[in-house]
């Protein structure tokens, strides 16, 4: 039997990048996987050609259930319609992962330079509403399912770079408003016996990443399924509740956990 069968789970922003992956992955263990995202089948955004039905095709053709469903996680009508469907289809979730972001669309006004003075609001309003904005917002939903049955497990996928500002102000805000979210979710759910854990990947290979031209020769990048191999390694301990409220690295579950990227190898926090 699978390490995750008949668990439910659900993943944002599952379209492509670190979703996607990790939708993938919780498929493998053989989980049921609600994906959600805005783009679908005739409707993508950014001009991208990944779709949730690409997603959800992929989770099922790996031994779990994957089920696509449209969903803007900024829309507070959205993520209510989702969470009423998932009640009244089992009744409960077993696993959230955040996973959307606005801020890396190409859609967004360039800017007139790498300060923040010099960033429009609209790369503040893309990184806060579609980011930590959108991870409360679902987890407001999220957590009655997982509250009344006292089990669950929320990961919140974000980004930090130790004791430095990651990327730019707006972008290192963003990631740390959602490392601080995590720690005050876990210190409220801890009643409930529901884990909040915040999880950091390195730099991967998503498919901007890749168009970009950057493959594994480069050396300094991991799959999106590495992210996904240290959700599942959470989700199938029953001892996670010991990581409640902390921020992790991929590369540290890794080493905790013992499993690998793709190639074999276990890739060190991205510096």
């Amino acid at each position: 039997m699978k390490p995750l069968q008949g668990k439910i789970a659900v993943v944002t922003g599952a379209s492509r990048g670190a979703g996607r992956g990790i939708a993938f992955q919780l498929g493998s263990a053989g989980a049921t996987v609600y994906v959600t995202g805005r783009s679908v089948k005739g409707a993508t955004t950014d001009n991208r050609p990944e779709t949730i039905e690409e997603t959800a095709d992929g989770v099922t053709s790996r031994g779990g259930k994957g089920i696509a469903i449209q969903c803007d996680h900024t829309s507070d009508h959205d993520i209510r319609n989702l969470f009423e469907q998932i009640e009244r289809e089992h009744g409960r979730i077993d696993i959230l992962v955040n996973s959307v972001f606005g801020g890396s669309e190409s859609s967004l006004p360039l800017g007139d330079g790498r300060h923040f003075w010099e960033r429009p609001l609209e790369h503040w309003d893309a990184m806060m509403v579609a980011g930590p904005q959108a991870y409360l917002l679902t987890t407001r939903y999220a957590v009655p399912l997982m509250a009344q049955h006292h089990k669950g497990l929320i990961v919140n996928i974000t980004f930090f770079i130790k004791d430095k500002i990651s990327s730019n102000l707006y972008y290192d805000l963003a990631m740390n408003a959602i490392n601080r979210m995590t720690l005050g979710m876990a210190k409220e759910l801890k009643d409930y016996n529901v884990t909040a854990v915040a999880v950091c990947p390195g730099w991967m290979r998503t498919e901007r990443v890749i168009d970009s031209g950057f493959g594994p020769e480069d050396g300094t990048t991991e799959t999106t399924a590495y992210v996904g191999r240290a959700v599942v390694a959470l989700a199938s301990d029953t001892t996670v509740s010991k990581f409640s409220g902390e921020t992790i690295m991929v590369a540290e579950l890794a080493r905790k956990y013992g499993f690998t990227d793709v190639d074999g190898t276990q890739p060190l926090p991205f510096e």
